[in-house]
């Protein structure tokens, strides 16, 4: 006899098992063609105003009746939304999960793909190998964003601020945003030194992983000057990336001022 999972069922499921920050939400589910037993489903946690992530669920029914889950992705450390692109069932059976995300609050585009083996109630996962080199740079770009991060509520989220990727180079380089420190006791105050913000350029270079190329840190104040040191600080942002086949080159303000500094360019071979 067929087995037939129906949305319903499946919604119901993981609204029950779901975090919940009182502004939560299940999508409804995607199948796959010509299967009605498996599917896959997206909910989204959310405090309604400061956090929130989505996690990607598979779920199925056992020839028992029992409706099953595995949670397969969640965006936890980034917060970016996922959309499910499209649910494959192999001859095997298997399935196949193609997902990603726009990169709304990591800044930087992704899509991973994911394969499930299904056997005895529990699923087995597998990760699908990138299919292009601009895939695995914007995966490697995802895992450093994910280290970094830093878990404060006054604390600015770690992104990727600037990207650049050259497929036929197999050579990429990303600038990461971090806060490491702030003396602001409330997101109203200025602090005697402010915060304490980290810019940092990254090469990626075919198959090896991330390695960093330079790094500034610089406490600053948001609005006025401080007393203690008699400027609102000093400025460490990296913009402008560029790449040619021998250097990376991008803009960083020289000077201990920021109302002195001027923009300067920094060249680092590749």
């Amino acid at each position: 006899m067929e087995l037939t999972l129906t949305e319903k069922e499946a919604k119901s499921l993981i609204e029950r098992i779901g975090s919940r920050l009182g502004y939560d939400y299940t999508h409804s589910p995607m199948f796959p063609k010509n299967r009605n037993d498996v599917c896959v489903i997206v909910h989204t946690t959310e405090n309604g105003s400061t956090y929130g992530y989505d996690t990607v669920y598979l779920v199925w029914k056992e020839p028992s009746g029992a409706v099953e889950y595995k949670e397969i992705k969640n965006s936890r450390a980034t917060k970016d939304y996922i959309h499910i692109k499209s649910v494959k069932v192999s001859k095997n059976g298997s399935v196949s999960v193609k997902f990603g995300s726009g990169g709304s609050y990591s800044g930087v585009p992704w899509s991973e793909s994911m394969k499930v083996a299904i056997k005895g109630g529990k699923a087995e996962i597998s990760k699908a190998v990138p299919e292009t080199f601009a895939e695995k740079a914007n995966q490697k770009m995802m895992e450093v964003v994910e280290s970094h991060k830093h878990i404060h509520p006054l604390y600015k989220p770690t992104v990727v601020k600037e990207f650049v990727i050259e497929e036929k180079l197999k050579i990429a380089a990303f600038v990461l945003f971090e806060q490491i420190d702030t003396d602001r006791g409330s997101g109203h105050g200025e602090g005697w030194l402010g915060d304490q913000f980290r810019y940092s350029l990254w090469l990626i270079k075919n198959s090896r992983n991330p390695k960093e190329l330079f790094e500034d840190h610089a406490y600053i104040r948001p609005r006025t000057k401080s007393d203690l040191i008699g400027t609102r600080g000093r400025d460490c942002t990296l913009k402008n990336l560029r790449i040619n086949k021998s250097a990376i080159r991008v803009l960083h303000l020289k000077g201990d001022e920021v109302e002195t500094q001027k923009w300067a360019e920094l060249t680092f071979e590749i």
